[in-house]
């Protein structure tokens, strides 16, 4: 079947299931013979071959400027903007063109009451989500599941207890002192005082210097260098600095398992000579 008899639905289930494997890192389509394409991807020993595409598709998505000619390979293919963009929309169930700027993700996410349900999040609106979907030198993502996990759980709590800036009059509040807006922890539900004392934990157990990163990186959602001029670190500081905070926070909530305690040392020696048989 060539790429003009194909159906517009085939190619576009076929786009999806294609080009989805094509948006990652260092991927491309390199051409066997004339009649199929390898998707390859890197790998530690070389790249390898994940699975074969007719050469009719590949011409039906370069007609759709799905993919592209890579600039050090001619003979192969990259998935360009316009097909990172068709395929945004056509994995999103909700608002498509929305979903085209965002990096959606599933998460597991556990309501004050107990109630687990899993959710669609939009990890690009985080500098968390951000780096961990970056790589660095080593081919590794720059942060850990576990330290995104950890990060997310103080954004979380920080937000329950509504410690995040406002910028407008909360018309809500109740008055107090002839004041709208100046709430006290009197007045504050239980969950939202419960949650300030989580954040006030788990920013101690992180430590000063660290805890201001978290604050900025994590609830405050800024970028690295933002993070940098604001708390006076050296320039290109924070990621390493950052990582160390996550670790900590990691070990505060559980994820990570703490190092078990040293035992004292202890030390045998033999039993002195007797004085008597000295002399």
């Amino acid at each position: 079947m060539t790429a003009g008899t194909r159906a517009e639905g085939e190619v576009e289930r076929e786009g999806r299931r294609v080009l989805r494997r094509l948006a990652g890192p260092g991927a491309k389509l390199a051409a066997r013979g004339t009649e199929f394409f390898a998707l390859m991807l890197p790998g530690r020993r070389g790249p390898k071959e994940l699975l074969r595409v007719p050469a009719d598709l590949v011409k039906a998505f370069r007609r759709r400027d799905w993919i592209e000619a890579d600039a050090g390979e001619p003979a192969c293919f990259r998935l360009s903007d316009a097909g990172l963009g068709w395929l945004k929309r056509a994995m999103a169930s909700a608002d498509p063109f929305a979903a085209q700027h965002q990096l959606r993700a599933s998460r597991d996410m556990v309501e004050p009451g107990g109630v687990a349900h899993t959710v669609v999040v939009n990890e690009g609106e985080s500098p968390l989500g951000w780096l961990r979907r970056r790589r660095g030198s080593d081919g590794q993502p720059l942060i850990t599941r576990l330290q995104l996990e950890a990060g997310e759980r103080l954004r979380t709590d920080f937000t329950i207890a509504q410690m995040t800036p406002r910028m407008a009059v909360d018309l809500t509040a109740p008055v107090v002192a002839g004041r709208r807006g100046a709430k006290t922890d009197a007045l504050l539900p239980e969950i939202v005082l419960a949650a300030k004392q989580r954040v006030r934990r788990a920013l101690s157990d992180a430590g000063p210097g660290l805890a201001d990163l978290l604050l900025d990186v994590c609830c405050h959602l800024k970028g690295l260098e933002a993070a940098e001029r604001h708390n006076g670190c050296p320039r290109r500081s924070a990621k390493i600095v950052l990582q160390i905070a996550l670790d900590r926070l990691a070990l505060h909530y559980g994820l990570l398992a703490r190092a078990p305690a040293r035992s004292p040392m202890r030390s045998w020696r033999a039993p002195e000579p007797d004085q008597r048989d000295a002399g």
